[in-house]
């Protein structure tokens, strides 16, 4: 079975981080940008994280996608993987202090929520390779981590992985293949 999964961060925000900002009329226009790009392919449904600029960056998106679902999805909210206090060694010192103030509610201990979100998203896009790719719209830990679990890299190799406002990156199946990196932070859609 074959089958992409385009993995999105959302574009940019207008705010602070923490009060779930919408877009910014820069972030619009990168959306509407990136709207124009998946137009040109064939795309099954959207997803979309529930934070207010991972919607409206999807909202955007499916303007340009008329008749395509959209919808959102607990599997692409704002997580931050941090280490569990067995695998602290695993990560460089100088992230230990910054993991300690990431919130409680944001905090994935191992990234075993990510990984599990990972997996039944990559079920869902090789389930509807035959009407074309699945997006997910998120956030840049989530892209980091994704890109990390089909690399097959250390725990930490997520906190190397940082893709622009609406970067595009694409996860692609061959039949018979387990995923493969066809392309990471892809923004050649952006002006």
């Amino acid at each position: 079975m074959t089958g992409d999964l385009y993995v999105i961060r959302h574009a940019e925000a207008a705010g602070e981080e923490d009060d779930d900002p919408g877009l910014s009329e820069r972030g619009r226009a990168q959306a509407r940008a990136l709207g124009a790009r998946l137009a040109q392919g064939q795309v099954t449904a959207v997803l979309h994280g529930p934070r207010r600029r991972a919607a409206e960056t999807a909202a955007v998106l499916s303007e340009a996608l008329p008749g395509v679902p959209l919808a959102a999805s607990p599997l692409l909210e704002d997580r931050t993987p941090t280490p569990s206090p067995e695998r602290r060694g695993e990560y460089p010192e100088k992230y230990q202090d910054w993991f300690a103030a990431v919130p409680p509610e944001e905090q994935d201990r191992d990234g075993e929520l990510l990984t599990a979100a990972f997996q039944q998203l990559c079920r869902q896009a090789r389930s509807l390779a035959d009407d074309g790719a699945l997006v997910a719209v998120t956030h840049a830990f989530v892209v980091g981590w994704f890109v990390r679990e089909v690399l097959g890299g250390p725990p930490a190799l997520w906190l190397r992985l940082v893709p622009a406002n609406a970067g595009l990156t694409v996860i692609r199946w061959r039949a018979d293949s387990a995923a493969v990196l066809h392309s990471f932070n892809d923004t050649g859609h952006l002006p």
